[in-house]
This record gives C-alpha cells, sequence and structure tokens, in this order.
C-alpha cells in the first residue's frame, strides 16, 4: 500500500509518502495548500505521484491526512482505478463555498472507503455541511463491519496509456485559467453540453458561472476523475451519443476533440452538433491554431492521441454545410496579419560621408551639418525604423493565440419560413 500523511515540519505541514518498498517522499505543504478548497494541486508532485503510480502500482493508497494537496492525489489514484481508503479531515480545514464543498462530496463519495476523523465531531460537522456521505468505516473492518479490506489487484494498465499524458503531463490550474474566458458565451443557456469533456476542466468553469453542465467522455479514467468534482458525465462515444440528442441542449462546448478526428469523423461531429442543438443554440469549438508558431513547435504532438491540425476556415466551411451559421471567429482580431519576410536582412542606405574640405570640416567641430548631410542620415533612420517594424510584424505571430475559437449558431425558422441567427458573439 501507498500511504500519504502528514508530519509537523516547522513554521509548515510536511506530507509524507510512504512507499510499499520501504521509500518516503516529503513535500513541504503551505497554509493554502492545507485548505481543502476547490483548487487544483500544484503539478510537480502530482506528475510525480503519476510515474509512481504507473510505475510501482501499488495494491492500493490509504490517505490519513486530507489537505488541498493530497485530496487531488486521491481523486488521480481513484481514476486511474486504484482503490482508495480516506481519513475524513478535520472540519476546520474544509473551505465553505459551494465549488469546495462541491468537491469534497466527489471526492468522499468517490473512495474506496471512508476512514473516520480522529474527533467524532468533525464527522458531525461534515455530515451537517454535506448530507448524504457514506459511512465511515475503521481501517480494521470491512464495509460489512467483519472482513478487512481485501487486497487490491490495481488497475489494468500495461505500457503506455493515454492515462499517463491526461494526468501526469497537463497542468489543471492552467487548463482552468485558459478555459474561463470561454463561458461567455453559453451566457442564458439552460443546457450546455460539454462533448470529449475529459477530466471536466470546463464543466467546472460553468458549474462556477452558475451553469448547468453535463459532460459525455469515452475514456473512463477521465470520467472517474470528472465525477469525483462533483460533475454529472455520461461515459460513452461523444460521436455515438450525439446520435441521440436531437434539439436537446442550447449549447455545446467542443475543446480540443475535432483534432483528435479524422475529416470524415470530424464532418459527422459537426452534422450531428448541428442536429443537438435546439435552435437558435450556440456551439463553440476550440482547438490547436494551425496558425499559431508554438502550437505547431510546441504544443501539438505532445498528444498522442493527435490526428491532424484544422484550420478554421476548412472547420467554418464544414459547419456551414452542416447547418451552423458562423457567429464569431478568434482569428480575425485587429493587426493579426500573415507578412512576408525575406531570408537576407534588410540593408540600410550608406551613412553619410565623412566632411571633407574646410566648410564641412568647420561646421562638423561646431556640431552642424549641411542639408545634404541630414536629409542623408534622416533616410538612413527611416530605413532602420522600417527594417524594425518588419522585424515585430513577423515576431507578432508568436503571440497568437494557440487556440482557435470558432462560435456558430444554429439558424431559427420564422414563421414566415424565414431562416435568421439569434445574433453574433462580441468576444
Amino acid at each position: 500500500m501507498l500511504r500519504v500523511c502528514e508530519e509537523p515540519g516547522g513554521d509548515a505541514n510536511v506530507m509524507v509518502w510512504h512507499l510499499p518498498d520501504g521509500g518516503v517522499r516529503r513535500f513541504m505543504l503551505g497554509a493554502e495548500d492545507l485548505t481543502l478548497r476547490a483548487h487544483f494541486a500544484p503539478f510537480e508532485p502530482l506528475r510525480e505521484f503519476v510515474g509512481l503510480l504507473l510505475g510501482v502500482k501499488p495494491r492500493g493508497v490509504v490517505v490519513e491526512a486530507l489537505s488541498g494537496v493530497s485530496a487531488e492525489l486521491a481523486r488521480v489514484a481513484l481514476a486511474l482505478g486504484f482503490p482508495v481508503m480516506l481519513r475524513w479531515p478535520a472540519a476546520h480545514r474544509v473551505a465553505r463555498d459551494a465549488s469546495s464543498l462541491r468537491w469534497l462530496q466527489g471526492l468522499l463519495r468517490a473512495a474506496t472507503r471512508c476512514l473516520p476523523p480522529a474527533d467524532a465531531a468533525d464527522e458531525t460537522a461534515l455530515r451537517t455541511l454535506l448530507p448524504g456521505l457514506p459511512a465511515c468505516v475503521p481501517a480494521d473492518q470491512g464495509a460489512d463491519g467483519a472482513a478487512p479490506l481485501a487486497p487490491a489487484v490495481g488497475p489494468q494498465i500495461a505500457g503506455f496509456g493515454y492515462e499517463a499524458y491526461a494526468f501526469g503531463n497537463r497542468d489543471h490550474n492552467l487548463l482552468l485559467a485558459m478555459q474561463a474566458r470561454y463561458a461567455a458565451h453559453f451566457g442564458g443557456c439552460e443546457r450546455v453540453l460539454d462533448l470529449g469533456c475529459g477530466t471536466g476542466v470546463f464543466l467546472e468553469v460553468l458549474a462556477r458561472q452558475g451553469l448547468a453542465a453535463t459532460g459525455v467522455e469515452r475514456n473512463p479514467m477521465s470520467v472517474r476523475f470528472a465525477r469525483s468534482l462533483g460533475h454529472t458525465v455520461v461515459e460513452a462515444d461523444a460521436l455515438a451519443f450525439l446520435a441521440t440528442q436531437e434539439a436537446a441542449w442550447d449549447g455545446v462546448y467542443c475543446s480540443h476533440f475535432i483534432e483528435h478526428l479524422p475529416v470524415d469523423a470530424a464532418e459527422l461531429l459537426l452534422r450531428r452538433t448541428a442536429a443537438a442543438l435546439r435552435p437558435g443554440g450556440v456551439a463553440v469549438f476550440v482547438f490547436p491554431d494551425p496558425e499559431s508558431i508554438r502550437s505547431q513547435l510546441l504544443g501539438f504532438w505532445r498528444d498522442p492521441e493527435h490526428v491532424r491540425f484544422y484550420h478554421p476556415d476548412l472547420v467554418t466551411v464544414m459547419a456551414a454545410a452542416c447547418g451552423l451559421a458562423l457567429a464569431h471567429d478568434g482569428q480575425r482580431v485587429p493587426g493579426r496579419r500573415v507578412v512576408s519576410f525575406e531570408l537576407e536582412p534588410p540593408l540600410p542606405p550608406p551613412a553619410a560621408p565623412a566632411p571633407h574640405g574646410w566648410l564641412h570640416r568647420g561646421l562638423a567641430r561646431l556640431g552642424l551639418a549641411t542639408r545634404d548631410a541630414l536629409q542623408a542620415e534622416r533616410a538612413r533612420v527611416d530605413a532602420l525604423e522600417h527594417a524594425v517594424r518588419r522585424l515585430w510584424e513577423v515576431n507578432q505571430t508568436w503571440a497568437w493565440d494557440d487556440n482557435a475559437l470558432l462560435c456558430f449558431r444554429k439558424p431559427m425558422v420564422t414563421a414566415d419560413g424565414a431562416v435568421a441567427c439569434t445574433g453574433t458573439e462580441s468576444d
């Protein structure tokens, strides 16, 4: 078993991992890390923990001290299929906002077994905050009150799996910040569907905006993680699920999914998305921008399931053929344009000739110059400024967003048979 505990460490606590082979890992926890709140754990310890689980494959994980960090370690272990025993936390560690309570409730319900807290008053307080929590069972008893926890076999993971990338190479805090701005496109929606929702990051964004949303995801590990955050997720193939959703949603979000599909499947995705939308509904597609240098060089091929880039113009044409009208294109921003540049650097005009003759030498000593010399220097400065501006225009292509954003509307048919869209998106 892998045990996660805490021990005092001066002004802060220390999270300790006791490994099955007798090894120990220690991590300092700040005051903000101790609180159980709706905040994803720091990336580095999480990546090491995922590598440890996939490498060592312990029989299970026991978390003796729940903190903001160890709670996420428990979620990941549960998502990967490891049995997890959780000791309920002290009530004073629990943040009382709605999102934090939802996260804790989802985790405690997902746990293989809940161990009672050190103080019985904490259990009473938590049950008051979160009705419907499962029963706590002492570590030396099974769920039936007699048998101890049976040895776990661990997840059936052989070699590389997508889970190694999904949980060990993606910073969820960064993903949450990146996607937060997309929620504005769903203002006024009553039912939003997140296609290929993954670990539920955008479901979290929508929940914090008070928007009701459901995710659909085929990877069972990602589904378990999203559900442990308290989200509603259907475990199914997204395209197959869409085929059963005729006019069922007024908002559909599809982030970083289309690049996982070949062209014929991408066209099917757009057609079924259009069918699943109610008239006037909105569909938002986010995917790697092929015009982004960073996306081309640094990001796209990190994901082992990426198939190809899709240009926004191509997706727009395909969507129009499926009955979706473009309302907003994130590439159309002021100042964004492709500029040409040469392999050879621009050469400025030659410098003005050195003063010659007694008149020019005299003027130079006085700090003066002739009109011709001043005009030559001005031409040189203008040429240098033009070269710098040209270089800056080329350099700005590195500043383009890594993601393309397309927002579509499903047209409404009026009483007289006319087709109309409900408006365009402003940002």
